[in-house]
């Protein structure tokens, strides 16, 4: 990859708001899982391969970014549906079963664009994110609870974003 161009992404993952990096990832999920369902037409394992760990990898950011204490019913069916997808991604990927990517493709585009349909409804209604106790619980790996994590342990978190771009 373009060395400009992942720095670009990179600085861009690191100053956008958090609503928007939450519609990055889902973007990128659902490009990933269309690359996948093309490497299945072009016989490309490889392909195929790739972009379901790409996936994945979103996948499991989403879920260590959920806040199962205050989150409540709501966290918990959504981390669910990401075991699910994950479970999907893993049979499409060992055993090459493309409709469970078809599946996974239906679930990852549907919960975009409900969360970009929120989100904008949400603006809106004049809110923002800064001002409002949701972004307490808004989307962030980091635990920051955790006062003794090192530079080098957040340069490798923030370094494992630019690649799902």
């Amino acid at each position: 990859m373009n060395p400009y161009l992942k720095q670009y992404q990179q600085t861009q993952m690191n100053t956008a708001p958090k609503e928007q990096i939450l519609l990055m990832l889902y973007d990128g999920a659902v490009r990933f899982l269309h690359q996948a369902k093309a490497g299945f037409a072009e016989k490309n394992i490889e392909k195929i391969h790739n972009n379901i760990v790409r996936v994945q990898k979103i996948i499991t950011e989403f879920e260590a970014s959920l806040d199962m204490e205050n989150g409540g019913e709501f966290a918990k069916n959504l981390y669910g549906l990401y075991e699910f997808m994950s479970g999907q991604l893993t049979q499409a990927n060992i055993k090459k079963k493309e409709e469970c990517l078809d599946i996974v493709i239906k679930h990852m585009t549907e919960l975009r664009d409900t969360w970009r349909e929120a989100i904008k409804n949400f603006k809106a209604a004049g809110n923002t994110f800064e001002e409002n106790a949701i972004d307490k619980y808004g989307y962030s790996s980091k635990n920051t609870d955790d006062e003794e994590e090192t530079e080098d342990e957040d340069e490798e978190q923030n370094d494992g974003m630019g690649e799902y771009l």
